[in-house]
């Protein structure tokens, strides 16, 4: 899931938007006989619209809304923000690439290259913004190689002026207006497409978030970033911090669960205090089930198994962990052989593991007493140059502290 934040006052907002389409018969703000309501009921012209609710910096609440694409062949209606693009700037290159490209003179190959060059100037014209304020445009996602129409959907439209204006989030959902069809129903609430808007959300607000709702965050943490702040200013940057960035009106502390900064997979974030003291109490009783991919060097003969190894802090050797028989606390780990494979010219064992209690770099230091470690482990292995820890927290099962409902969440393991 890009991201979504559907609020009971989200819901109630698109209501109140889809009877001001039907009563007005216009979907502008004021309502205008340009851009009437009924032209999308006809086949094949319905719309995408996102409304987003937040805070100003001065304490203000807002409603912001988009549309995807064009409306009547224009850029702009009146009542919702502006593409991330200059009107005038684009209509300026539209003109200019349409006149180079449909050239008669050109061959084939030539109109090839210049369609190539101005797909990048199109793509220099999207400026969007972080949750820093940070500037970026579509060529600095993924080399510039994005889809066609992407940054231009209605959802990314609205959070990105949120982002520029540096406005705190409230609620935020997309839903469609027009006739149904096999992808679309009519107001029903969406999240946005995954294949244009993606990569610009997780870099807009720094996290990739799988779930997102009043009670709780589901993120996918990539290895390298801290779950929370550490000590120190060079340490500060963590899930948690960017997180707070997003939604400051949270529980003060949100994560309640961590993963080691290298380790990459799901984390699970607390909107309230009281989700946070709930989720807390379930894991504190073991009732939130998690489960790891990871790779592991060298070839595991035992298709499955338990590695019950106690564990303990070395005190000499901080952040270290050790296995101690006699002064350890409990450590058990099951784990199921997945396959073999060959990475970075080293026999590994793909493993998935269901770890029973959970100590401080449990999984990793039984892989090591087991005799294999898990690939470019730079602590309790051999660290490879340039590549990354390959353990993935891939799929956790616990209650939802809102609903009490058991919920499940996967993410496939990067490597």
């Amino acid at each position: 899931m890009p991201f979504s934040l559907i609020t009971d006052e989200i819901r109630s907002l698109v209501k109140e938007t889809i009877a001001y389409f039907e009563e007005s018969g216009s979907y502008s703000y004021p309502a205008s006989g340009e851009y009437k309501s009924a032209n999308l009921l006809k086949e094949r012209k319905g719309l995408m619209f996102a409304v987003l609710t937040a805070l100003t910096r001065e304490g203000e609440k807002v409603v912001l809304r988009g549309f995807s694409g064009l409306a009547e062949s224009h850029h702009q209606v009146p009542g919702y923000v502006n593409p991330a693009y200059s009107i005038r700037a684009f209509k300026e290159l539209e003109e200019e690439s349409d006149k180079a490209v449909k050239d008669p003179a050109i061959t084939k190959e030539e109109q090839r290259s210049r369609s190539r060059y101005y797909a990048r100037k199109f793509a220099d014209l999207h400026v969007f913004y972080d949750i820093n304020g940070d500037k970026f445009t579509l060529n600095d996602i993924k080399d510039g190689n994005m889809s066609t129409g992407s940054g231009d959907c209605a959802g990314i439209k609205v959070l990105n002026h949120a982002m520029k204006k540096g406005y705190k989030i409230l609620g935020f959902a997309e839903f469609y207006y027009g006739p149904d069809t096999k992808e679309r129903r009519m107001g029903m609430l969406y999240e946005p497409c995954r294949d244009r808007c993606e990569l610009i959300i997780k870099r807009m607000l720094g996290l990739d978030f799988i779930y997102v709702d009043e009670d709780i965050a589901i993120i996918n943490k990539p290895s390298g970033l801290l779950s929370a702040p550490g000590k120190g200013i060079e340490k500060l940057d963590s899930a948690s911090e960017r997180f707070k960035k997003i939604f400051p009106y949270t529980h003060v502390s949100p994560f309640v669960h961590r993963l080691d900064m290298d380790t990459s997979g799901l984390l699970i974030l607390a909107m309230t205090k009281e989700s946070h003291r709930t989720l807390s109490m379930d894991f504190e009783k073991r009732n939130v089930r998690k489960e790891y991919e990871a790779l592991l060097v060298g070839r595991v003969e035992k298709e499955e198994g338990i590695i019950d190894a106690p564990m303990r802090l070395d005190v000499d050797n901080r952040p270290y962990q050790i296995v101690d028989f006699e002064n350890g606390k409990s450590a058990r780990t099951r784990y199921e052989v997945l396959g073999y494979e060959w990475h970075h010219d080293t026999l590994c064992t793909r493993v998935r593991f269901y770890p029973e209690t959970g100590r401080t770099h449990q999984l990793r230091v039984h892989s090591a007493y087991i005799g294999h470690p898990i690939l470019s482990d730079r602590l309790y292995g051999k660290y490879i140059d340039g590549v990354r820890l390959m353990l993935h927290a891939s799929k956790i099962t616990f209650t939802h502290p809102g609903t009490r409902e058991e919920v499940s969440f996967e993410s496939e393991a990067p490597f």
